[in-house]
């Protein structure tokens, strides 16, 4: 269930699981325990964070509590093995619990998949038909908390919509991160983002009077220099 860089402990999704599920009155039927896993009765619960830092903010035990919530109308059980999470871009599929749900799922292994939100499972239009033909192929449901989830075909077609918005949104927000750095290169400042390899990120920042960091200018140094002020040999930069 964990990925190969941490971005949460494991106890510290078990609370936020334990949680959710008492948030949401279904402590008998969300990250239940000791589940059978030989059965094939199961549901599985997927939550996707888009970046490493997003998984520090307050969404995961919300999207927990949404698929107990969810769990709980469709009267299903889902084993705490079950409660899958990956803290990664939606741009491709190959993430380590949605490969893990998916071989599940095409393993036969689990009835249905509880999603919070459908962009959760990806942005891209064509992720979200590929994984949904996938799971009608080996029959098992997918059920999205914020979209309609019949087979028919305007229900595909209203998936297939707000897929399409998210990945506008998606783009849209990359557009204005892209033209908010060149505008602060433009100023003399640095891009708001992690300094190059070999730099380190410097900034000349006050308090304002409502408590908040004005940054009055940023820049990057070379993170090895000589005491002459010469680069360093063979230094990262």
């Amino acid at each position: 269930m964990l990925q190969t860089k941490e971005v949460i402990s494991q106890e510290q999704l078990d609370c936020y699981i334990l949680e959710a599920a008492r948030a949401a009155g279904y402590e008998e039927g969300f990250g239940l325990k000791g589940c059978d896993l030989n059965k094939t009765i199961w549901w599985a619960a997927y939550c996707r964070q888009s970046l490493e830092e997003q998984a520090q903010n307050s969404r995961l035990p919300d999207y927990l509590r949404t698929c107990a919530q969810e769990a709980k109308k469709l009267g299903v059980v889902v084993p705490q093995e079950y409660v899958l999470y990956d803290a990664v871009t939606g741009e491709h599929l190959e993430r380590a619990d949605m490969i893990r749900l998916r071989k599940l799922m095409l393993d036969r292994r689990i009835a249905g998949v509880i999603f919070p939100a459908l962009d959760r499972l990806s942005r891209e239009p064509i992720h979200v038909g590929i994984f949904e033909f996938q799971a009608q192929h080996v029959s098992v449901r997918v059920h999205y908390a914020d979209a309609p989830n019949g087979s028919d075909p305007m229900s595909q077609m209203v998936r297939m919509n707000i897929a399409s918005a998210a990945k506008f949104v998606k783009l849209a927000n990359r557009k204005n991160a892209v033209g908010g750095n060149i505008g602060r290169v433009v100023k003399g400042s640095a891009p708001a983002h992690r300094a190059a390899y070999g730099y380190r990120y410097c900034r000349d920042a006050e308090m304002t009077p409502d408590g908040r960091m004005h940054i009055k200018r940023a820049w990057w140094e070379v993170n090895d220099i000589g005491p002459n002020g010469e680069l360093l040999w063979r230094s990262p930069a």
